[in-house]
């Protein structure tokens, strides 16, 4: 008996590792099949996508190209405020009456951007007449003082992010604040300020242009940024302060105090050395 029931459990167990075998392998052509369905859809979509792009580049465009209800009628110009319409249309040469689907929307956005006015630009194709074209101009935050005569009669500007450009014609820069001993090899139009004294005056600029308070406590008309890891501030009442290049919000809370210490004793600050940690250098107006 015990016989029978070990050649029994033996044939079990033969079926068993048979069966096992079987459904892997069962399960690995379905896998296979569902992964060779899978490529023939996509391939399948491939092909109908070719053929519409086909289709429509060689047999629709070129009808549609020639259908006068897609002729450009109306160019909407949004954000310039400074930015003559006539300069912007003929940078990106778009004309009355051409075909709105005959223009390549990243060549006129190529050509706004490359204005050196044009901090950013967006292009838009409205159907079946239109586009739509909007712009952020630069922004003047500071003059740029230089003796090169390429730049003789203009005014050289930077904006909030640094780059040079040249104002307008009619625009008003004679009260913001100059930037002086800005290194020459910057001094090319659309180039970025890079140097640590350059990107820490930009910085103190922008924070007293958004902290009205600090703005009156330091006013300043000029900025040297020619000097070593410091910037030397004239402000507009003529005191002479010089800065760090790193923590502006702390010095100015430093020179903050000292206005009041000499507010209290009736003494004018004529000097303020801000660089030193500790014992800063005070010169009061006789």
């Amino acid at each position: 008996m015990n016989r029978f029931r070990k050649s029994n459990q033996r044939r079990r167990s033969t079926r068993s590792v048979l069966q096992t075998k079987a459904g892997a392998q069962q399960r690995r052509r379905l896998f296979l099949r569902r992964i060779s369905l899978l490529v023939l859809i996509v391939a399948g979509l491939v092909g109908v996508g070719s053929a519409g792009y086909y289709v429509g580049s060689r047999l629709a465009l070129p009808f549609l190209s020639t259908d006068s209800r897609y002729a450009l009628q109306e160019v909407v110009l949004d954000g310039t405020e400074r930015l003559p319409r006539k300069e912007i249309l003929a940078a990106c040469g778009l004309r009355l009456g051409q075909n709105l689907l005959s223009i390549s929307l990243p060549e006129v956005y190529k050509a706004v951007s490359s204005l050196p006015y044009v901090q950013r630009a967006s292009v838009r194709r409205e159907l079946p007449n239109r586009i739509e074209i909007t712009v952020e101009e630069r922004v003047p935050l500071a003059k740029v003082w230089t003796k090169a005569k390429r730049f003789a009669g203009q005014n050289l500007c930077v904006d909030f992010q640094g780059v040079i450009f040249v104002a307008r014609k009619g625009e008003v820069v004679a009260l913001l604040p100059e930037l002086e001993g800005v290194p020459s090899d910057d001094l090319e139009i659309g180039n970025r300020l890079h140097t640590p004294e350059c990107r820490a005056a930009l910085r103190l600029l922008r924070l007293l242009q958004g902290t009205p308070s600090l703005r009156n406590l330091l006013d300043p008309a000029s900025l040297d940024v020619s000097g070593h890891l410091n910037l030397r501030v004239v402000t507009r009442d003529g005191i002479g302060v010089v800065l760090r290049l790193d923590h502006l919000e702390r010095q100015m809370r430093r020179l903050q105090k000292i206005y009041a210490f000499s507010q209290s004793r009736g003494r004018k600050v004529a000097s303020v050395d801000l660089t030193p940690e500790q014992n800063v250098p005070v010169i009061f107006e006789h």
